[in-house]
């Protein structure tokens, strides 16, 4: 009887550190197409453009009352992207720019954010035309009018060349400027935590 009864209270606190950590699970989002934008400037012959892509998604777990346990990751199809200039476009797909045909995607992920001056800051990698380096993404954390929907917005600074984009006679930095702006403007929409990777989607096909 007292076995019973013992195996019995361990099972229920079992049930209640179980409930208690489902609880404390950090909220997983995954991006809404409709209203996301991913953009970035650069500098050509002096004069700043400014280009966005049209594929990506992101997935995004985040408490803003913990932001340090936070995660960030994110996939961009480079063959998707609009400069407003369909001869430019060409040109950044081939092997001396993004190289689409060895490298198609570019990938962002972040396992560490702080609180910052401008909202929060979210340490990470950007891995583009093969080259990981280190990149941080400020941004901030807006939750959207819905229970369930959260905005993120931010920007990251980071210089071509050091991904290797732009080889050869575009190592020169007389024509197309070194430093990349890169600016996120994200809806998200709150999911269970059971995918492990988001499939590219195409924003707007929503």
């Amino acid at each position: 009887m007292k076995a019973r009864t013992a195996a019995a209270f361990a099972g229920a606190a079992l049930a209640a550190n179980f409930y208690l950590v489902a609880a404390k699970a950090t909220p997983t989002f995954e991006l809404e197409p409709a209203g996301s934008s991913l953009r970035f400037t650069a500098i050509q012959q002096a004069a700043k453009f400014e280009s966005h892509f049209e594929k990506f998604t992101a997935l995004v777990r985040f408490d803003p009352a913990e932001p340090e346990k936070g995660r960030i990751s994110a996939r961009i199809d480079l063959a998707s992207v609009d400069t407003g200039n369909p001869e430019r476009d060409q040109v950044l797909g081939t092997a001396d720019w993004f190289n689409l045909g060895k490298w198609p995607e570019a990938r962002f992920n972040a396992a560490q954010i702080v609180r910052s001056a401008e909202g929060y800051a979210a340490s990470g990698t950007l891995t583009l035309r093969g080259v990981t380096r280190p990149v941080v993404l400020r941004f901030r954390w807006t939750p959207a009018a819905g229970p369930v929907f959260a905005r993120l917005v931010g920007s990251a600074a980071l210089e071509r060349l050091a991904f290797g984009v732009g080889q050869g006679e575009w190592q020169d930095t007389a024509y197309v400027g070194n430093p990349v702006t890169v600016e996120v403007d994200i809806r998200l929409r709150q999911v269970q935590d059971t995918v492990n990777s988001v499939p590219i989607i195409e924003k707007g096909s929503r």
